[in-house]
């Protein structure tokens, strides 16, 4: 899934590259996306973040266009993992890439719980499909 991203003036140093920080909220922003996608569910996120990572790779500067493919890389029991990439959507030049594990999560009982058949065949299918 491509998910176009639109800095923000708060999003960049003085120098005016974005910030390493601002990745981490373009992938929250891609998650967001991404799951209401397969799930249909716009503002519920029965799942917690295990694990982020980020490997910078180019610069992205002051009104630069950003877009970010965000695919399923993998399904646990509990768990899946999501990779990204943000390119500059003028020539597809890699800005940054990484991953995030989520666990579904059951908030009353404060636990992580097995993801449900339902959402596990769609993850799964999303990963055949390449998305």
């Amino acid at each position: 899934m491509r998910v176009l991203i639109d800095p923000r003036y708060s999003d960049y140093d003085t120098r005016g590259h974005v910030n390493n920080a601002a990745y981490l909220t373009y992938f929250e922003i891609g998650r967001h996306h991404a799951w209401q996608a397969l799930t249909g569910l716009a503002n519920d996120f029965p799942f917690i973040m295990l694990e982020s990572f980020v490997r910078y790779v180019s610069q992205a500067k002051w009104g630069m266009p950003l877009a970010m493919d965000i695919t399923v890389a993998e399904v646990r029991t509990k768990a899946w993992v999501w990779t990204y990439r943000i390119v500059d959507s003028r020539d597809e030049r890699l800005v940054a890439e990484g991953r995030t594990v989520q666990v579904m999560f059951d908030y009353d009982a404060q636990r992580s719980v097995p993801i449900p058949g339902h959402i596990r065949e769609r993850l799964r299918r999303a990963i055949e499909s390449g998305e």
